[in-house]
């Protein structure tokens, strides 16, 4: 039984992933292992939660923590099979040594940390670990969402590896969806000449039994438009418009996803990641 690797912090936020995760488990018939990265300074209780038993037989907060957590997960995902450990390094370091191991379809995360007012999606822990991991990573804003995928929108630039991308999604969610194609051009671009492109490259994809039907949704930059005057802003347009449920980021798109939703880039601040996104595996 292939399984879904979940690192967590503890937060709520990391427990609507969790929640995400085992629907996919009871749906598909994942087990799940939930993983915890700890400090010295982290894993410690504070003078005023220490016992005569967590002072002499070594236990970690962690340790406590996490079986806690993981039984509440239990309790609504009976027939779900979970496990977990705590483990000594960094997330964005140890995570991707985790995944590599065997049994592993694929990793999911949420966006933001402990910190629910601060975005650490493109800042930290979660940007880092779509680049270094072997296996695809499904990040998961903060609120729940369904994991029936009815509409996946896939960032194009007619590249061989979108396809891969595509792929492992299929084989992560295994049932039938249908699909649009992203592509977004500069308006020194002839619009014809995309279309043709990408008529020509959406062959490639008629030939996954997966997806039912394909759409192509094709944008310039609109220079005299505040709004829609860089890629990231008309790429989040066509997502919300078409009411897309997940997005596809292959991995030469990942720099691009990232100024899509990071909030050092000016005319991106206002802009969060909105829907479930499934990020290629790092080759």
């Amino acid at each position: 039984m292939k399984k879904l690797l979940v690192p967590t912090d503890f937060s709520d936020n990391a427990f609507l992933a969790a929640q995400y995760a085992a629907e996919l488990c009871r749906k598909h018939k994942y087990s799940l292992h939930i993983i915890h990265f700890y400090t010295a300074s982290s894993s410690a209780f504070a003078d005023n939660e220490l016992t005569e038993e967590t002072e002499h037989t070594g236990v970690l907060k962690a340790d406590i923590t996490i079986k806690a957590w993981a039984e509440r997960l239990k309790q609504q995902y009976p027939t779900v099979l979970i496990s977990f450990h705590n483990e000594r390094g960094l997330l964005d370091e140890a995570l991707a040594k985790e995944a590599s191991r065997d049994g592993y379809a694929a990793i999911v995360m949420g966006t933001t940390g402990a910190t629910a007012d601060k975005n650490i999606f493109w800042g930290s822990n979660t940007a880092l670990v779509t680049t270094k991991s072997p296996i695809p990573v499904i990040a998961i804003p903060n609120r729940p969402f369904a994991v029936d995928v009815q509409k996946v929108g896939l960032l194009t630039n007619f590249n061989q590896e979108e396809l891969l991308t595509l792929q492992e999604f299929a084989h992560t969610f295994k049932e039938t969806f249908d699909l649009s194609l992203i592509h977004v051009f500069k308006e020194s671009e002839s619009a014809s000449s995309i279309h043709d492109r990408l008529d020509s490259w959406s062959f490639n994809v008629e030939e996954f039994s997966a997806v039912r039907h394909i759409e192509k949704l094709v944008a310039p930059v609109v220079k005299d438009d505040k709004d829609l005057d860089t890629i990231p802003e008309v790429v989040a347009q066509l997502i919300e418009e078409n009411h897309i449920d997940m997005i596809l980021v292959s991995k030469s798109r990942k720099t691009f996803i990232e100024r899509l939703f990071t909030g050092s880039v000016s005319k991106a601040i206002a802009l969060d990641l909105q829907k479930p996104a499934f990020f290629g595996k790092t080759i």
